[in-house]
């Protein structure tokens, strides 16, 4: 391929999944778009590599593809490029107890998940009832004005709602009148009745990013999140691994116009003034220590810290910038994973028959003590011993794509909670040394739940928060998320105060990557770069023939393509 041209009117640095999308809706939207990653393949968070036995595919990072509940799945019509989505089983998530028992959530008929509550607590079975016939058929939107749209609100606004609760309060009389003074473990406690259905839900929250100790709206996830989990069927993979989502993305990028630079580091950011003009390669790029300009705009799909610190440089931030960007917590949530080969089917002996086949768990946590027991843990930079498993377990994917593993053999792994330093330890090179031990603890505690499936285990693979860190410098000591999800960095408080996200202090320069929304598979923090950045150069107008999709339209439509009614009421 040639090399760059000396312009572009929009420069996008980084080729990860919300970077491709940026690039796609607005080279779709009429501009000339370049797209400069440092590796030789794009989508370092999406990737999906054979680092075991030759043919089982192990995605390394993003595992849980919620790509198909996105806009953006419609309008760059991501299908036609490839993406195939898939599932294991109708039972999304479930949470397995050493007494053989399990909180299951069904991905597309609320109505089972209602009934499977109710077989074990009756009360906490009518409070998802409420709670769902009310908000689930206004989920998609709710979503989609927050998830789809620039942040309008920060954390100030979000607390002082006596306002959080108060609609809930109206329509589950179990919700205290002080909500808003609560964490979400002391409102699930106050709400649900039963213990185990209170936990599993807890844990999923974590799974999503939100700390149940935290207040604010961390406090409302244990009542949001079972019906989201319903509304938007989370738990899917693609067709041949995480990484087709990129291959999905790229082709597009590149049927539209667009043009990719692999192997292409950005070392610096062309400034005139305050204002960005174009990036410089690195000397070790393909094209070494190419300047290349851009006519309107600059999008960095990196994460806080490359953008300001290495890109623009520390000297050059204003003191209130400066203090923002040092401020971000890159650490808030990172993960240990274990991944396991398999010679037989993941099977659960003397558990509920159904989630032989679900796509994914959580384990580890038998009560809210072993909650409160994770969040000391990270808050003191300990390891959590024994190990807990709430950053999502996978079974399911060889169960729904046999591609990602030879015939006879399945995959799966488990994202343990983690800290990122290790002071106890001697600091964080020190993963170096313990990454097997830690997976051995990880092996042990799975086994307490079932033997025989890790009896069935033929090889295993590690990682840990310094090899995601070393494999993508974006991916800030291992975060799974772009930074931190509590409520310090809500909103508009996201990456920090006044920074106008995905607009910066910089003129020219914008963000898809530490925004909000925090960056996952669904795309979000993408598309909200592209909505801001076509609007501000008035290119966004004229383009309702296809920028058209709302949250789950593409989603649903596929389902029924393939037989398959969401619920959105309980009866």
């Amino acid at each position: 391929m040639p090399g760059p041209e000396k312009e572009y009117d929009v420069i996008v640095i980084g080729g990860g999944i919300n970077g491709l999308t940026t690039a796609i809706y607005l080279q779709k939207s009429g501009l000339q778009v370049a797209c400069f990653e440092r590796k030789l393949e794009a989508g370092s968070g999406c990737c999906t590599e054979e680092v075991m036995q030759p043919g089982v595919k192990v995605n390394l990072c993003a595992c849980n593809m919620v790509t198909l509940w996105s806009p953006a799945y419609g309008d760059l019509e991501l299908e036609k490029f490839g993406l195939d989505m898939l599932t294991s089983s109708e039972w999304g998530m479930f949470h397995p107890f050493k007494d053989r028992s399990a909180v299951m959530f069904n991905s597309f008929h609320a109505q089972k998940t209602y009934e499977h509550f109710k077989s074990r607590n009756e009360h906490d079975a009518e409070i998802y009832k409420t709670a769902f016939n009310i908000m689930g058929p206004m989920l998609g939107d709710s979503v989609m004005s927050s998830m789809f749209s620039q942040a309008l609100n920060g954390p100030e606004e979000v607390v002082a709602a006596d306002g959080l609760g108060s609609v809930l309060r109206s329509i589950i009389p179990d919700i205290p009148e002080n909500v808003h003074e609560l964490t979400g473990i002391e409102l699930a406690e106050a709400v649900y009745h039963d213990e185990k259905i209170r936990t599993a839900i807890l844990a999923n929250c974590i799974m999503a990013g939100s700390h149940p100790w935290d207040r604010g709206m961390s406090t409302l996830m244990p009542i949001v999140f079972p019906i989201m989990q319903a509304v938007q069927s989370v738990t899917w993979t693609c067709r041949g691994g995480s990484h087709a989502a990129v291959h999905a993305l790229a082709s597009c990028f590149a049927y539209h116009g667009g043009r990719l630079f692999t192997g292409c580091p950005v070392d610096e950011m062309i400034m005139e003034g305050d204002e960005v003009k174009g990036v410089v390669l690195s000397k070790h790029a393909i094209f070494p220590e190419a300047e290349i300009r851009a006519r309107r705009a600059v999008v960095s799909n990196l994460s806080c810290h490359p953008t300001f610190l290495d890109l623009i440089g520390e000297e050059r931030l204003p003191d209130w910038v400066k203090e923002g960007v040092n401020d971000y917590k890159n650490d808030e949530t990172v993960l240990f994973s274990n991944y396991w080969v398999l010679d037989k089917p993941p099977h659960w002996e003397g558990y509920p028959e159904e989630i032989n086949n679900a796509y994914g768990f959580n384990f580890g946590m038998e009560s809210t003590d072993d909650i409160r027991r994770l969040e000391h843990c990270l808050e003191n930079d300990e390891l959590p011993d024994p190990p807990i498993v709430s950053g999502l377990s996978v079974q399911g994917f060889a169960l729904a794509d046999p591609s990602q593993a030879p015939k006879g053999q399945y995959t799966m792994m488990a994202w343990s909670n983690v800290p990122y330093k290790l002071p106890q330890h001697g600091g964080e090179q020190k993963w170096d040394e313990i990454r097997e031990s830690y997976g051995d603890k990880v092996d042990d505690l799975l086994r307490e739940y079932n033997p025989g499936m890790m009896d069935s285990v033929i090889d295993r693979f590690c990682n840990s928060p310094l090899d995601y860190y070393r494999k993508n410098p974006s991916q800030v000591m291992g975060s799974t998320t772009s930074g931190p999800t509590s409520l310090k960095w809500f909103g508009t408080a996201r990456p920090f105060p006044g920074c106008g996200a995905p607009r910066t202090p910089f003129g020219n320069l914008y963000l898809s990557n530490s925004i909000w929304p925090f960056g996952t598979t669904n795309l979000g923090a993408g598309y909200v770069a592209a909505t801001i950045v076509a609007e501000d150069l008035d290119v966004r107008k004229d383009q309702d023939s296809w920028w058209r999709h709302k949250n789950l339209d593409a989603g649903i439509e596929l389902l029924k393509r393939r037989g398959i009614d969401i619920d959105f009421n309980i009866s």
